[in-house]
């Protein structure tokens, strides 16, 4: 087997799985067994557990913003796409069961010393916030009573707290409620 298609298989053995049922709950030869390689393809290409945890949190962020751009499409204005993003959210949650946020999930399971997953996770939220950012600068706010840089964390926080609540009751009622409160800001 070429051993990028060992590398693809792994990574989407292992994204499924640390998903599913989670990083520590993983093991390797459950992806082994279930990326149908040898044991030795999978450590050419990945030297440990730790490095496979690694390229998914990269391949999962790719993988969502391509879905969340794409999702996007169909809104013409930047207050509809901003909107939008929890329209996204609310897809991407029935898909998976309201199993939550991939990357919310990593951080429950790592090591908080482990500076390189936690730079990782932040460097993704970070890339959220620049695009609730790139959207509102586009708004005109009618008598904003926050700056900008409040409001844009007030959507990160609610977008957040949403997904985490709607994992938690199972249900869309947290989301609706996110987006109209974002709505009232604009």
């Amino acid at each position: 087997m070429k051993e990028s298609a060992a590398r693809t298989r792994v990574l989407d053995v292992a994204t499924r799985l640390f998903y599913e049922q989670g990083y520590n709950a993983t093991g390797i030869s459950q992806i082994v067994a279930e990326a149908d390689i040898a044991r030795q393809s999978l450590y050419n290409q990945f030297p440990s557990k730790r490095d496979i945890l690694i390229a998914y949190i990269s391949h999962a962020e790719s993988a969502w913003f391509q879905r969340l751009e794409k999702f996007l499409e169909r809104y013409d204005d930047p207050r509809s796409k901003l909107l939008g993003i929890f329209d996204f959210r609310l897809d991407e949650q029935y898909a998976t069961g309201f199993r939550g946020c991939h990357f919310a999930k990593v951080m429950a399971e790592v090591p908080k010393g482990d500076l390189k997953i936690v730079e990782q996770v932040s460097r993704e939220k970070d890339r959220m916030k620049a695009f609730i950012r790139a959207l509102l600068v586009q708004i005109k706010i009618k008598k904003p009573t926050l700056s900008i840089d409040m409001i844009v964390e007030a959507i990160f926080l609610l977008f957040e707290g949403c997904t985490v609540v709607a994992s938690i009751y199972k249900g869309e009622d947290p989301i609706v409620y996110a987006k109209k409160v974002t709505e009232s800001f604009l």
